[in-house]
């Protein structure tokens, strides 16, 4: 996976405002997903929405107009129910995406931290969880930018930029240059904070996941959006 390769489709919770640079990032012709209140931030960042999914609890009177106006697949889901609305956007993009090993399955999320430590927390595993294996997802957070790495994520980091590598649903074993720290398929135990503060040298950016799977994270930066 490239660091900086544009999303195919793009996921919109209904969390945390996003730099408007975002947009610039994301093609025209990315697919975008709205879960709930996402169809607020999506609509706000001048953003067509292909699919609305959730229980639309949260979702302004504004929103709620757009929904039967300008979304052409809305998808009501009841208040009581077993996954969070971002679960289930995940759901219509692991849909929307060709059959693996074709491209345009690169994913980008937002807004899915919301101010609430549990979304965080939980909305970052969720994002790492087998059901979603196959899609290549970068997640944008209100301090920086995590991808969910399985096999390889390489591309350029600023020299000095702070880049921490954490392993997610259980043991994994990593390769990575470019950093300060090298490792070379070092283990990192599941709870390990060994891969957590390395730092960029403005080399070339390797990451190999040679078992497992992990949250590769970024703190933001002027250079990044």
């Amino acid at each position: 996976m490239d660091l900086d390769r544009p999303p195919d489709i793009v996921v919109v919770a209904g969390g945390e405002p996003v730099a408007p640079g975002l947009v610039a990032v994301v093609p025209a012709s990315a697919r975008v997903v709205a879960a709930d209140a996402g169809v607020d931030l999506a609509r706000g960042l001048g953003w067509e929405v292909d699919v609305a999914v959730g229980d639309f609890d949260s979702v302004s009177a504004a929103g709620r107009s757009a929904l039967a106006a300008e979304v052409s697949d809305v998808r009501v889901h009841p208040m009581a129910k077993d996954a969070t609305d971002l679960e289930l956007a995940l759901e219509v993009a692991a849909e929307l995406a060709p059959a693996n090993p074709a491209p345009g399955r690169r994913v980008l999320v937002l807004g899915l931290e919301g101010g609430r430590p549990d979304h965080a927390l939980a909305n970052l595993l969720l994002a790492a969880a087998e059901p979603f294996a196959d899609l290549d997802i970068e997640l944008v957070l209100a301090q920086g930018r995590a991808w969910v790495v399985r096999d390889r994520l390489a591309g350029q980091l600023p020299a000095g930029g702070i880049v921490s590598i954490v392993p997610v649903h259980g043991a994994a074993t990593v390769s990575v240059s470019g950093v300060r720290w090298p490792l070379d398929r070092a283990p990192l135990a599941a709870g390990t904070t060994r891969g957590v503060s390395n730092e960029a040298t403005g080399s070339p950016f390797d990451l190999r996941v040679h078992a497992g799977a992990v949250l590769c994270i970024t703190p933001r930066t002027e250079e990044t959006p």
